[in-house]
């Protein structure tokens, strides 16, 4: 009677054990040599997609241009004037194309909210005076291709932000499964002046990092 009551107790003791020390991984914040390699590679490949999403965009045939003119490929195209055609050497030529990229790079949470919905969906701002004016889609597709928005705005103006990962380090408020960083960092164009980046991250279900915040 006295083994089985042993090994009863045994048996509570390591199912609170590992109950403690998972609860211990999911909580503590990581080091930041656990996750500096996964970082690095985060913030560079967001470069690129940054210039899609806030950016230049992808590149496109303009409609005032002697190529557009001469091939006619705006004769009869329905929304003239709303949307370019993009360029056979983009990056991208689907929004899965992009959506791929970026699912690689940033949180499903980040992407819904944030990226998503300006770049593909369209969205309402808040015009002050109890009405809202209805943004279009940055990109917008149909059977023929995708197609860029003419009011998008260049919100990068062609500069590019250079992370000095040496100064990385985690703060408050961080866990095992959202993570806060800062990172010093500077405009290629102004060299001299430089900020201290907040950026988050958050740890999804394959349990790799996916930024979770803009970083240009």
């Amino acid at each position: 009677m006295k083994k089985r009551i042993l090994a009863i107790v045994l048996s509570l003791c390591l199912l609170i054990g590992v109950a403690v020390w998972g609860f211990t991984r999911c909580s503590r914040p990581p080091q930041v040599e656990e996750i500096y390699d996964r970082v690095v590679a985060l913030i560079e490949a967001s470069n690129e997609l940054n210039t899609v999403f806030y950016g230049a965009g992808l590149p496109v045939h303009d409609a005032d241009s002697v190529y557009a003119e001469y091939t006619h490929m705006y004769y009869g195209f329905s929304l003239a004037g709303e949307y370019e055609i993009v360029a056979p050497q983009a990056k991208f030529l689907s929004v899965d194309e992009i959506k791929l990229a970026a699912e690689k790079v940033y949180s499903k949470g980040y992407l819904e909210d944030v990226l998503y919905p300006s770049a593909f969906d369209g969205y309402a701002v808040d015009d002050g005076s109890g009405g809202a004016t209805i943004a279009s889609s940055r990109y917008y597709e149909d059977g023929g291709g995708i197609y860029r928005s003419t009011n998008d705005k260049d919100y990068l103006k062609g500069d590019v932000r250079i992370y000095d990962y040496s100064t990385m380090k985690i703060v408050s408020p961080s866990n095992g499964d959202a993570c806060t960083l800062k990172i010093d960092s500077y405009l290629l164009s102004k060299p001299d002046q430089i900020l201290s980046d907040t950026i988050r991250l958050v740890r999804q279900d394959d349990g790799l990092w996916y930024l979770d915040s803009f970083t240009g």
